[in-house]
């Protein structure tokens, strides 16, 4: 019997590699093809109007190089858009995870008039667009002169980014029981010092599952930085990668070692740290 189940088993094995390599193909193919892209010569047919490029790309190139990587931050101010992502995606993390943490600790923890209604406010804070908050960010940012600055933009992002974390951390925080709270406070802790030193610790995953979630949600989002900045000192990547789509600074293999550039540090972040954030997940998804 048990041999029968055995070999019945090995096709479904089969199978289910099988749709998991067309997958994983499906989904890498395009990132080889701007790889292969980036480490390709760059030929024109006018250099007087360089974005007619007539090279083709193919999947062996003759002869690789790293020439696109080197024009990239020297013909524009690559360095500086990717500093900026780095500032503001950084400061929204930490801003996220402070709100959301002191959050979710008084939701979690204490009973007091309102509290559903505010959960459910919190929800919809979330569902609603980033679109619709750019008009009344743009009037408080003018009058309070936030406009073009990392800080308004850290701001701007966590409207988006800190509802989501909240709830995240509301579940995870659920699951962690109270008597802890009751023994440190035994022991002389205040609240606050509760929550640093006992949950905050316990709650690793799941900080770490919201911080990479609300800093991937700051690299990547277009909207706040095209909006709300003017000038290279506080533009974000994704708004300089909008030129490379116009054809605005020039050739396909800068956009795409631009694109290369983009993408890695949120790949090694999510490769260093994908078992807390899996973790994370999954516990703050059990209860709530």
């Amino acid at each position: 019997m048990s041999t029968k189940r055995r070999k019945s088993a090995v096709p479904r094995r089969m199978l289910i590699g099988l749709g998991a390599f067309v997958i994983l193909f499906y989904s890498l193919a395009p990132l080889l093809w701007i790889f292969v892209a980036s480490i390709t010569p760059e030929h024109t047919a006018n250099f007087d109007r360089a974005w007619l490029s007539n090279r083709q790309v193919t999947y062996f190139p003759d002869s690789p190089t790293v020439a696109n990587y080197v024009s990239l931050f020297a013909t524009v101010p690559f360095g500086t858009y990717f500093r900026n992502s780095t500032i503001i995606a950084g400061g929204n993390m930490i801003l996220t995870l402070v709100i959301a943490s002191l959050g979710a600790y008084g939701f979690v923890r204490f009973r007091f008039f309102g509290r559903s209604s505010f959960l459910v406010a919190t929800l919809v804070a979330y569902t609603i667009p980033s679109v619709v908050l750019l008009v009344p960010l743009l009037v408080i940012f003018r009058t309070y002169g936030l406009n073009n600055t990392h800080f308004g933009m850290v701001l701007a992002e966590a409207t988006h980014s800190a509802p989501f974390v909240l709830l995240l951390l509301i579940n995870y925080f659920s699951t962690l029981p109270r008597d802890l709270d009751e023994a440190a406070q035994v022991d002389g802790c205040g609240r606050l010092k509760v929550l640093w030193r006992i949950i905050l610790p316990l709650s690793l995953p799941g900080l770490v599952a919201g911080g990479l979630l609300a800093f991937i949600m700051t690299w990547n989002n277009f909207l706040f930085a095209f909006l709300l900045t003017s000038t290279a000192e506080v533009k974000t990547l994704p708004v300089i990668m909008r030129q490379f789509a116009l054809g605005e600074p020039a050739v396909w293999g800068v956009s795409a070692a631009g694109a290369i550039v983009s993408t890695l540090p949120v790949a090694l972040i999510f490769l260093l740290f994908q078992r807390m954030l899996m973790s994370g997940l999954a516990a703050g998804a059990v209860k709530g």
